[in-house]
């Protein structure tokens, strides 16, 4: 994500994050282990790995964007959807709710989004 973002800060950087995830979500495998990790987080050593990686998502999105802790949560929240919604194949279905969330999401969305407006 830090290499994506290429020096951009804010709302430029989430641009280029959110960008290059969406090539990431081509590798199906790599996001069904991902999620097959959340998964066995009822063992402890797999819980505390899970989590050291998630803080280290979490550090490198807010220490990059120097965005404020919303707004990256909801930034990681749309990627968490995008996850589940590529576990599932959903990429071909011509359904609404397949579409919907096949959506792309613009880094003008998080301006409203702030400590401020949802503190």
């Amino acid at each position: 994500m830090a290499q994506a973002a290429a020096g951009a800060r804010g709302l430029d950087a989430l641009a280029l994050m959110g960008a290059q995830y969406y090539e990431l979500l081509a590798d199906r495998t790599a996001l069904l282990l991902q999620l097959q990790g959340f998964a066995a987080c009822g063992d402890s050593d797999v819980r505390d790995l899970v989590r050291t990686q998630l803080a280290c998502m979490w550090d490198t999105v807010a220490g990059t964007t120097g965005a404020d802790p919303v707004t990256v949560k909801t930034f990681l929240a749309f990627g968490m959807l995008l996850n589940n919604v590529a576990a599932l194949d959903a990429g071909d279905l011509d359904e609404p709710w397949a579409k919907g969330v096949r959506t792309r999401i613009h880094a003008g969305l998080f301006e409203h989004i702030t400590a401020g407006t949802n503190g």
